[in-house]
């Protein structure tokens, strides 16, 4: 299955929370199942779109991670940095959340 994520959000655009939950949304109905997210389309990615959505599904979902395949906007490098970082971090679970607490006291 291949879920674009320009006609979920229907704009180039992902870069805010509320089209986060609508792409998380459809990932959460494949759970079970190998898939492909595309950016095609896309031409900004917010990392708070990421977190709400591929990462939210990460964290549910740790084993999935493997059985999610991603097509990329090749003249947007970045945006696969992007999920790389978000799905990475989702996987650290309560370590990231440690990491990130500890550099809130350091300031």
């Amino acid at each position: 299955m291949k879920i674009t994520i320009f006609d979920i959000i229907r704009s180039e655009y992902a870069v805010n929370y509320e089209d986060g939950k609508f792409l998380f949304e459809a990932i959460k109905a494949l759970k079970n199942t190998s898939f492909t997210i595309s950016f095609e389309g896309i031409t900004r990615v917010s990392t708070l779109f990421l977190n709400e959505s591929i990462g939210k599904f990460i964290l549910q979902n740790p084993k999935s991670a493997d059985s999610i395949d991603f097509i990329y906007p090749l003249e947007k490098p970045l945006v696969q940095k992007k999920v790389e970082d978000v799905i990475e971090n989702a996987l650290m679970g309560e370590e990231y959340d440690n990491l990130i607490n500890a550099a809130k006291i350091a300031l």
